[in-house]
């Protein structure tokens, strides 16, 4: 079988494609990687390059007699400054944070609706038709059940259910890619994502009232049951006061203290288990409610999650392993070193529980358990420059 090689030629827009291919991937697939990896242009493209020209400070051009990219400042075409796209991460960040604040009061209040219609009760009542109830006394309950799917209120507390689940686990997503952003270009920004615990709150009682969404078998309707049956997993734990837990059993999401006691949460992304522990935490008086007597007077309490990073607690979801100690000396106070305790423990997980594959930092960065440890028992300050610092 003969092969035939085919050629083809890069248009002048091709530059401007590419770009807007990236721009796509970070705005509508809320995924900062892959906007990354479009925009690698070959040799002498860095990480730095695909940044500037993420951010739009940068533009491509194409040079169509040499079929080469010709990366160069937006300033120096005026011209071309409206069809190139740009992003400008502090006035995304801003928008988004609006749409979190209003869809998370929406949200809250119709899922504090869907909790109250239960009365107390903990049950609903149900009209079926004569032939329905028939057929169910006779062992068929299919009839009995396609009207209880055709139900207009349960069809619209499964949407309104299915959608907080949605909104929640986006919001998580493109709040992390926001502040993944922002540390590659070595500003400080923030997405408050705190107003989504009160909807979690409210997905909570509901789970707790055994409501299940109907017509289960989609992966996205799977997704949400498992989240709601592990909600109510997390409420009986948090309610019962969290408690140290053996780490092998390879829980989804945890905080390991320097002193080598591990509490964790099983459950999905949208259940926000890190800051749920860490609130838990925080409840059981290992955080501090307030920093000092003045943030007590005016009811400036303590951000629990930033508090456990900051006193060295490692956060751990699958073998992903976060450290933040390090990053102290940005904000002018001492560093907080990992210790060996930590260090032994994270190297006994991954290797029992996640075949020696760790992804290390908040670049996820793929490395076996062997050389992460070794650098982390040698030299503390080389594994911080390598995996956590930005």
């Amino acid at each position: 079988m003969s092969t035939e090689t085919l050629h083809f030629r890069v248009g002048a827009d091709m530059g401007r494609t590419l770009m807007q291919i990236a721009h796509e991937h970070f705005i509508y697939s809320n995924d900062f990687d892959k906007a990354m990896r479009t925009l690698e242009l070959g040799e002498g493209c860095d990480e730095a390059m695909q940044i500037k020209l993420l951010t739009g400070e940068l533009i491509i051009l194409v040079d169509e007699d040499s079929q080469q990219f010709i990366v160069t400042e937006r300033s120096e075409h005026p011209e071309l400054d409206k069809i190139y796209p740009k992003i400008d991460i502090v006035e995304y960040a801003e928008k988004l944070q609006k749409e979190f604040d209003d869809r998370c009061a929406d949200l809250k209040e119709g899922l504090n609706n869907l909790v109250r219609k239960f009365d107390g009760k903990h049950s609903m009542t149900f009209n079926f038709s004569s032939e329905a109830v028939m057929l169910y006394i006779y062992g068929n309950d299919s009839d009995m059940i396609e009207e209880l799917r055709e139900d207009y209120e349960l069809q619209q507390w499964q949407f309104l259910i299915k959608m907080a689940y949605e909104f929640i686990k986006t919001s998580i997503v493109k709040a992390e890619m926001v502040r993944k952003f922002a540390r590659h270009l070595d500003i400080k920004i923030d997405i408050d994502t705190y107003k989504l615990t009160e909807i979690q709150t409210a997905l909570q009682k509901i789970a707790c009232l055994d409501f299940e969404p109907m017509n289960l078998g989609t992966q996205a309707d799977v997704n949400v049951k498992n989240y709601l049956d592990a909600t109510k997993e997390i409420d009986e734990v948090i309610s019962a006061g969290i408690t140290p837990v053996d780490i092998m059993d390879n829980y989804s999401a945890g905080w390991l203290s320097p002193e080598g006691e591990y509490y964790a949460l099983n459950g999905e992304i949208a259940n926000m288990l890190h800051i749920q522990i860490a609130d838990a935490l925080q409840e059981k008086g290992l955080i501090p409610m307030y920093d000092n007597d003045r943030d007590k007077e005016i009811d400036i309490k303590v951000n629990p999650d930033s508090w456990l990073e900051q006193q060295g607690w490692v956060k751990i979801h699958g073998n992903n392993v976060h450290f933040a100690g390090n990053l102290n000396k940005q904000m002018g106070t001492p560093i907080v070193h990992i210790t060996e305790k930590q260090i032994e423990i994270i190297r006994d997980y991954i290797t029992d529980c996640h075949q020696c594959l760790i992804k290390a930092g908040w670049r996820l960065e793929k490395t076996s358990i062997g050389m992460f440890t070794n650098l982390a028992m040698s030299n503390k300050i080389a594994l911080y420059k390598k995996y956590f610092d930005f």
